[in-house]
């Protein structure tokens, strides 16, 4: 906690004053007022916490902010602002309104340290709005004694989120116990569940403690709870209703106190309807529901995740791979992963352990992957850019910065097509009417000149040419993907030489 880092772009004395009560957190501080500044050392560390006080800025806030969530370290976001956020940028409880107070700041800024410390501890990784929800989930329910039902596809990490609801709830000092119901056959499901004592069958030799007194005083994970059977669904149900059993064989009464937190990759609703679950049950055990996203849905942490992993082969394995070529990053990312966060956890391991070379190739992934006939699904946008990193390798993130750029490129246009109103005498359609009445105020304006060069030039080439691809060659669809005119549009697919 030591190392956490936490950002302030502000130019507010006061704010800053309040900020220094944050180290007392152990969060270690840097102050900017540029927000270029900012972004740049927030790259270079493991940043927690970005806040930005945004009462004076003149950017635009879903650009900026779009590229805080694009940051490696993936921090929370805490900003002050006169005006909401467009889009799912941004959760609401992390927006500040108006003129905040010292114990407001404070109250959020403690807040979102809890939630990083979740994140962290945790394992979860993602950057993903379902990712941010969970951890704000999780954060919420875990001090709670609420039976916590987790549902959703095998390899998502349920028990992931079962441990962390465990780890920062009172009981966190108290053991976690976890069975896999559907990997114990139903003659042994009973024993495992709530023990027997000696000698109440062949080859019990001695007393045997089951999952419910192992975990008294502390929190029992029953994963796959959709597989155990009608009569062994009716025994849990009065262990739950009294906090008593018997152990197989016994005589004597044994109570236990434990939080239960279950999960299931299937339906239990369907499984009321066909009779093979019992609704009593399913109403005790869903008391709060947590549905876990399948990694396909949520393509942006694909990459993030398979870093992690890889760093972690690294650790395990005594290697030292830096990564992935442009060519592997696109296959990981256009793969379906019907195993999910399990699955590319051991895609990434068997390619750190296998391949030849410091950045991982295509020819190192494995045959489902690479063949013809692999599990796809379509990117949300392709790379167009000829443009390599040193030895073939990709920026892991380099998908979600194309659309980052987009967003920045329609900021710059926007400010352009004001600029070129403003001179004319004419509102443009889309201003801020608080800004144009701000900008109409300047006495004299300068025409100013833009000319794209380099860098940002082609990248404004990449970038729309992706975009054409996506939307199959439809200038329509790709001018309003991107923000603007068709005629502008039209202009830049002419000077590219695209048109």
């Amino acid at each position: 906690m030591a190392q956490a880092l936490a950002i302030v772009l502000s130019d507010d004395p006061q704010l800053r004053e309040w900020a220094l009560q944050w180290q007392l957190r152990g969060l270690s501080l840097r102050f900017f007022e540029d927000a270029s500044a900012a972004l740049a050392a927030a790259r270079e560390g493991e940043v927690w916490l970005f806040v930005w006080d945004a009462r004076s800025s003149t950017h635009s806030l879903e650009a900026i902010l779009r590229r805080i969530r694009g940051l490696p370290s993936t921090p929370e976001c805490l900003l002050i602002s006169p005006r909401e956020v467009e889009g799912v940028i941004l959760a609401r409880e992390n927006l500040v309104r108006g003129e905040p107070s010292r114990s407001e700041l404070a109250e959020h800024v403690d807040r979102l340290i809890l939630l990083q410390e979740i994140r962290h501890n945790s394992g979860i990784v993602g950057q993903s709005p379902s990712i941010h929800a969970l951890i704000s989930t999780i954060a919420q329910l875990a001090p709670l004694e609420v039976p916590v039902l987790i549902r959703g596809e095998s390899g998502t990490g349920k028990e992931l989120v079962a441990r962390a609801l465990h780890e920062n709830s009172k009981r966190a000092s108290a053991p976690f116990v976890s069975v896999n119901v559907g990997a114990v056959t139903e003659s042994l499901l009973e024993s495992e569940l709530f023990g027997h004592e000696k000698g109440a069958f062949t080859g019990a030799t001695e007393r045997h403690p089951g999952v419910f007194e192992r975990a008294n005083h502390g929190t029992l994970f029953l994963d796959e709870v959709g597989e155990m059977s009608l009569s062994m669904q009716v025994k849990l149900l009065r262990v739950l209703e009294t906090n008593e059993f018997l152990r197989v064989g016994g005589r004597e009464t044994v109570r236990t106190d434990i939080r239960l937190i279950t999960a299931t990759h299937r339906s239990l609703e369907e499984g009321i309807e066909r009779g093979r679950f019992r609704g009593d049950l399913y109403y005790r055990l869903k008391v709060v529901k947590i549905d876990l996203v399948p990694l396909r849905e949520r393509s942006e942490d694909i990459l993030l995740l398979a870093q992690h992993f890889l760093k972690l082969a690294n650790e395990n394995h005594g290697l030292s791979r830096k990564g992935f070529t442009r060519e592997a990053s696109e296959r990981l990312l256009h793969y379906a992963w019907p195993g999910n966060v399990r699955e590319l956890r051991n895609v990434v391991q068997s390619t750190a352990v296998l391949g030849k070379g410091n950045y991982l190739t295509v020819e190192d992934l494995p045959s489902e992957l690479t063949d013809p006939g692999h599990e796809a699904r379509p990117l949300p946008m392709a790379y167009g850019g000829q443009g390599q990193y040193p030895g073939g390798a990709a920026d892991p993130l380099l998908a979600h910065t194309l659309f980052s750029l987009a967003s920045d490129l329609k900021e710059v246009l926007r400010r352009l097509d004001q600029l070129e109103a403003r001179m004319s005498g004419v509102a443009p359609k889309d201003s801020d009417p608080e800004h144009w009445r701000k900008d109409a105020s300047v006495a004299e304006v300068t025409p100013i000149r833009v000319d794209l060069s380099g860098d940002l030039e082609s990248a404004e080439k990449t970038v729309i040419q992706a975009s054409l691809s996506q939307n199959g060659g439809n200038r329509r669809l790709t001018a309003e993907q991107l923000g603007i005119s068709e005629r502008t549009l039209y202009r830049k697919l002419r000077r590219y030489g695209l048109g």
